[in-house]
């Protein structure tokens, strides 16, 4: 039996643990600047044509329909990410909880529909299940 060494199996690999351990390195946040809300709002707008309030009220499917329809996959997990950080701004309320459900549930959705997942997104999902756990 022996190990077969690909050199883009290696690479990926590298990539995936230096995501990792930038996720522990760049844990402290204290001194960062709070971030202007209207950037959010910009970056829905901006990335995705779309306005926070419209995509804050769709429901599950209705937001997979247009994940599906009208975006590439490449842009499910930067929606996912945007959902995150909105929430992460906000007080926790019923607002904040929508936003998680559907960053996470996107975050799933792009890990099924591009066949990956990586350490970064598994620390984006425990913050989410923390927030959730916390309501």
């Amino acid at each position: 039996m022996g190990i077969r060494y690909e050199k883009d199996t290696i690479l990926n690999w590298i990539n995936e643990m230096g995501k990792f351990l930038r996720l522990l390195v760049d844990r402290y946040e204290a001194f960062d600047e709070p971030l202007d809300t209207s950037i959010v709002e910009e970056g829905y707008r901006e990335f995705f044509k779309k306005e926070r309030a419209w995509l804050l009220e769709r429901s599950t499917p209705e937001l997979q329909t247009y994940v599906d329809e009208e975006l590439q996959v490449e842009q499910i997990r930067p929606l996912a990410l945007l959902f995150l950080r909105d929430a992460v701004l906000l007080p926790a309320g019923k607002e904040q909880q929508q936003l998680l459900q559907k960053s996470k549930f996107l975050f799933g959705h792009a890990s099924s529909r591009l066949n990956s997942f990586s350490f970064e997104d598994y620390e984006h999902l425990a913050l989410i299940d923390k927030l959730l756990i916390l309501k």
